[in-house]
């Protein structure tokens, strides 16, 4: 099987954790262990090609007419659709399946390369550069190239969450159907996903793709009396993630400040970087650490080192960091919209709070606060849920659907 990998986040951004971005390297390292002839198409600060393998290597291509979405300036865009380059390489090799995991540039050089027409997009930039099917980029074929798109983050709901405009996450939804409506399958990461995009993308078919967790690095035994002793032993509450307003950081916020009144005895940790997290540290001061994003070993031993995750997010599709502190001995407090509560046991390891009621949340903490029995027991359920959540069996069926839509193509 030969496959074609069209991701707009395979290099890790300095400023944030992109979770695509690390599906997309796990994804390669999977490959290259298994023989699996697997080329990754990105954006990159150059053009270039890095040759893992005789079987894998990553092209990337540095945007021409680089643009951002208004309100979501993390996801570099080019407005040179198709690049000539990337198709120039596509059109060397004989894929067998093409996959692509945004609404974005590599995601239309993706449904260009699988020989279906250049989406047309409403209420976009991009749509008076990307509506012309340039032909002589690509070969003629006998059938259309089968079409896998991965859906990964809630653009429309972010869009709405850092706007306030239902009408701009309407656009954005919008933007989205004239992608995935091309697929033979659309790939959620988990069931509410797949319930939420059915709203509004018109797909043929639809599919789970779960994410894994690296057990080793995601361990208990990182956990570091050094780290803890800076914060006198206290309970470390811990947060990982963006902090931007699509995070629901408010109540976050609201929650410490209510348990700071009733306990002197907890510290919140926070390793994540974005819109939010100056006016945090000003609000909280002495009672928060916020370092910005913490990557390998500094983060590892963060998340081992803590006492309980707090995620009050309502946007996230998996919250692959939910898996991260589970793994990590950690229980979780998650809210009851997004994909989080799939990949946790409410009431076993950690507990799941109602997105409609706050209190839950600062209850559900509290309770986690004063029992540390029930910390200790949550804590070993949480990493023996997570060893069913690992990387190779998540791209084992990824390659099992991979067969079946070549199989019905």
């Amino acid at each position: 099987m030969r496959i074609a990998f069209f991701t707009d986040s395979y290099d890790s951004h300095p400023n944030y954790i992109d979770g695509v971005a690390v599906i997309s390297q796990k994804f390669v390292n999977y490959a290259n262990q298994k023989g699996i002839f697997l080329t990754v198409y990105t954006n990159g600060d150059e053009d270039g090609t890095e040759e893992i393998s005789e079987t894998v290597k990553i092209n990337r291509f540095k945007p021409k007419v680089p643009w951002y979405l208004p309100a979501y300036k993390e996801l570099l865009l080019d407005l040179q659709i198709p690049n000539p380059k990337l198709m120039a390489d596509f059109e060397k090799n004989s894929f067998d399946v093409i996959h692509f995991t945004q609404p974005a540039t590599m995601g239309i050089n993706a449904i260009y390369a699988s020989g279906r027409p250049v989406p047309k997009f409403p209420f976009t930039a991009p749509a008076f550069v990307a509506s012309i099917d340039i032909r002589l980029f690509r070969k003629n074929r006998e059938r259309i190239l089968p079409l896998v798109g991965s859906f990964h983050t809630n653009v429309p709901a972010f869009v709405e969450a850092r706007t306030g405009s239902k009408f701009a996450r309407h656009c954005v939804e919008e933007m989205a159907n004239h992608f995935y409506r091309n697929c033979d399958i659309i790939l959620a990461t988990s069931l509410w996903t797949q319930n939420e995009i059915g709203q509004y993308i018109e797909g043929k078919a639809f599919g789970l793709f779960r994410s894994g967790v690296d057990l080793d690095a995601f361990n208990p035994k990182k956990r570091d009396d050094e780290f803890r002793k800076q914060f006198d032993d206290k309970i470390i509450l811990f947060f990982a993630g963006r902090l931007s307003p699509e995070k629901n950081i408010q109540l976050l916020v609201d929650t410490y400040i209510e348990l700071c009144k009733r306990y002197n005895n907890i510290h919140l940790f926070v390793a994540g970087d974005g819109t939010l997290r100056e006016s945090l540290k000003k609000e909280l001061g002495e009672k928060i650490t916020a370092p910005g994003f913490l990557h390998g070993e500094d983060l590892y031993r963060a998340f081992a080192s803590s006492d309980i995750f707090v995620f009050p997010s309502l946007t996230d599709t998996l919250g692959l960091v939910v898996l991260e502190a589970q793994a990590s001995g950690l229980p979780v407090v998650v809210m009851d919209q997004g994909g989080p509560k799939e990949v946790m046991e409410d009431g076993k390891t950690g507990f799941l709070c109602r997105a409609d009621v706050p209190e839950d949340f600062i209850k559900n903490v509290e309770s986690l606060i004063v029992n540390s029995e029930m910390r200790e027991s949550m804590r070993k359920s949480a990493r023996i849920l997570t060893e069913n959540f690992s990387w190779e069996r998540a791209f084992d069926d990824l390659i099992k659907i991979y067969e079946r839509v070549i199989d019905h193509v």
